[in-house]
């Protein structure tokens, strides 16, 4: 069989385009996988540590509810501050035994005639290092609360002359306070179905 010189240059350009494509959907296989490993990655590493999770209706890093306040206070040490009264008991962590620094609250009760252990019924933390799954934190606006959770707004109250508003998702077990600009300043699990306000009552006195 005779090839002509047409021919020749037919055959070459095939043979170019098909190395062009193969080179194309090897560099696109390649492109997709380092995209894949990267989204990976990255949502492997903005994972939130159980340390610093916040679970609703649950628990708050290492504290879980219903503890006993034994339990909790042999683990973090003495509380920078408590009051206890009729059952009723709040106690204060502050980061570096400072007011002025990040603080967690709880709230304890003691079913008294039946149990006499005093328990956590609601967890409150101001630092921004604990983290809801969905990356909720001290900081991010409540814009955002609202649109994974049913908020209601339960109350207000001032800090130091700083205006307050409390949201409540009474079901799944977790509030928020926020400043006047809609910012959550602190969050607090407590256990589902019930309201959260006894609890913000007792941390604030402020709040009515």
């Amino acid at each position: 069989m005779k090839i002509t010189r047409y021919t020749l240059i037919a055959l070459c350009f095939l043979i170019l385009f098909a190395c062009k494509h193969k080179s194309k959907t090897f560099r696109d296989a390649m492109k997709n996988e380092s995209e894949n490993h990267t989204d990976a990655t990255n949502a492997v590493s903005a994972a939130v540590t159980a340390g610093r999770l916040i679970v609703p209706g649950k628990s708050i890093g290492q504290i879980t509810l219903n503890e006993s306040a034994a339990t909790i206070v042999a683990r973090l040490g003495k509380p920078d501050f408590s009051d206890a009264a009729m059952g009723k008991n709040v106690s204060i962590w502050y980061v570096d035994h400072s007011k002025n620094g990040y603080s967690t609250h709880m709230y304890f009760l003691t079913n008294m005639g039946i149990d006499d252990t005093s328990r956590v019924k609601a967890i409150r933390v101001s630092s921004p290092s604990f983290k809801t799954q969905n990356h909720l934190y001290a900081g991010v606006l409540i814009a955002d609360a609202k649109k994974l959770y049913k908020l209601d707004s339960l109350s207000t109250f001032k800090i130091n002359g700083d205006r307050r508003a409390l949201y409540d998702d009474a079901a799944a077990g977790i509030a928020f306070d926020i400043d006047r600009s809609g910012n959550i300043i602190g969050i607090a699990v407590h256990e589902p179905g019930k309201s959260v306000i006894n609890a913000y009552e007792a941390f604030f006195e402020e709040l009515k």
